[in-house]
């Protein structure tokens, strides 16, 4: 008893160390992150809409509202924009801690999981919806073996599921059929199960809803675009975060691929006796590749989700007994289940070097031009100038300028935030130089209006424009987000 008591006294002391050290670094990383266009966008949105205006957007987002509804109450009260990446820090520190006290891995997984590129950087610093996604989904799994003691609090963790992002949406129907089902098979007594019930329907239901697609919505329809290519390289991304970087060669590509695919066919024969957790697995990366092949490709962010539902499902199959149900012949069952930790585990090491990788380039470099170009409009009083926008990453400048409004050339009309409706789309790709005309019609008057871009404008003074600022170096981020500052020739 006193030797079980030490071990646990450690277990915690290592606990509030690693959630600590981790919490730090990441605060560290923030001081020194430069939001881009999404992070932009979701805060756009919860300022200057009302709440039934969100949920009208979300279709044209293509996501349901979670992330959006926490946000307002800081972007309507005037807080500043950096209060929407403490909340969502204060997400992953929050996920971090259940997994690091729940979850029914070695402290070796532990530490390379919470350190590796997608938990200390991916889903801590960028600030999306998916670090919901995993702290509910940790929760549930630290509530699985307890859900029909307290299935009114299993049915909202999912209900919160269904609503964090259209990815999410199949984990959350899987959970919702399987425990539909073992409330049957297990003939469990009692209302309370059966409202839990009601309340992951209305979850999937809110959801479905918010995604149903306006006719001039530019993902409209079940299937957008056919890439058949990209679930298989949502799986290498998953395990391989780096595998796509610039500084990978082509044929390395598809060796990580081949090695992904090794660890993905592993995971699965490895839970052949948990069908449970099998079933669960196998739904959410059909959903999930229904999404990358036909709807949306995804980039790292939603790949990385492949990973967190392998952990997932691992984390549950722990509670189940094995299935006498053979269906392969697999004797060594119990040495695949440890084969497949401990080739995730390689797979996380490499991650974590690449992390590293990532964090350097985070705390030397800009990762979006949009605060520095923000910060030059403001320093030098052109804030109250016409500013005049192409393309749908200047949006990233706004929430740094209070109360602007740009005037998107694409649209020909001003604006915050991008309705992503087939107007936008018909105006998106325009070049630099057509928006030229458009700027002539709509503003004969030039004197005080800007021209901002995210590419140069070729021969600018044949245009009528002369360049006033520019970033353009050094910038790692997504895209990268670089901008140009023109005005009009005296």
């Amino acid at each position: 008893m006193i030797v079980k008591k030490i071990i646990m006294k450690k277990n915690i002391v290592l606990a509030i160390f690693l959630i600590f050290l981790y919490s730090i670094i990441n605060i560290i990383l923030l001081l020194h992150h430069e939001p881009w266009f999404d992070e932009a966008q979701a805060w756009l949105i919860s300022r200057d809409l009302d709440i039934v205006s969100i949920f009208k957007q979300m279709a044209y987002e293509g996501t349901p509202a979670l992330w959006h509804m926490l946000l307002v109450p800081f972007a309507k009260t005037g807080l500043p924009y950096t209060s929407e990446f403490i909340l969502h820090l204060t997400i992953a520190v929050a996920a971090v801690t259940v997994f690091v006290l729940y979850a029914p891995f070695s402290k070796v997984t532990k530490v390379l999981f919470i350190f590796s590129y997608y938990m200390v950087y991916e889903y801590s610093i960028i600030a999306r919806s998916y670090g919901l996604s995993i702290l509910f989904l940790f929760s549930i799994a630290a509530l699985y073996t307890k859900r029909f003691e307290n299935p009114l609090w299993y049915g909202f963790l999912i209900f919160l599921l269904f609503n964090t992002n259209v990815h999410s949406f199949f984990v959350a129907c899987s959970l919702t059929i399987l425990f539909v089902w073992e409330l049957y098979r297990n003939n469990v007594q009692g209302d309370r199960g059966k409202i839990a019930v009601l309340v992951m329907f209305a979850g999937g239901l809110l959801c479905f809803l918010q995604l149903l697609s306006p006719s001039d919505n530019i993902n409209y329809g079940i299937v957008q675009e056919f890439n058949p290519y990209v679930p298989f390289a949502a799986i290498a991304h998953a395990f391989f975060p780096f595998h796509t970087a610039t500084f990978m060669p082509s044929n390395l590509r598809i060796v990580f691929i081949v090695i992904a695919f090794f660890v993905f066919f592993v995971i699965i024969f490895s839970l052949i006796r948990k069908p449970a957790a099998l079933f669960i697995l196998l739904l959410s990366i059909v959903g999930l590749s229904y999404v990358f092949a036909f709807k949306y490709p995804g980039a790292v962010r939603h790949h990385g989700l492949i990973l967190i539902i392998f952990l997932f499902t691992i984390w549950i199959s722990k509670y189940y007994d094995d299935s006498q149900q053979k269906l392969f012949d697999i004797a060594s069952n119990v040495n695949l289940q440890k084969l497949s930790i401990v080739i995730i585990n390689v797979c996380l090491a490499l991650s974590l070097l690449y992390a590293l990788k990532i964090q350097y380039l985070e705390y030397e470099y800009p990762f979006s031009g949009a605060k520095e170009m923000a910060d030059f409009i403001i320093r030098n009083h052109l804030e109250h100038h016409i500013i005049v926008a192409h393309r749908s990453g200047t949006g990233a400048l706004l929430p740094f300028l209070p109360g602007k409004t740009f005037w998107y050339a694409g649209i020909e009309n001003y604006g915050t935030f991008i309705v992503y409706n087939k107007k936008h789309l018909a105006g998106r790709d325009i070049s630099n130089e057509e928006v030229i005309p458009r700027i002539q019609k709509a503003f004969p008057d030039k004197s005080h209006l800007l021209l901002l871009l995210t590419g140069p404008l070729d021969f600018s003074e044949s245009h009528g424009f002369k360049l006033l600022y520019k970033v353009d170096k050094n910038i790692f981020g997504y895209g990268p987000e670089k901008f140009y500052l023109y005005k009009p020739i005296d």
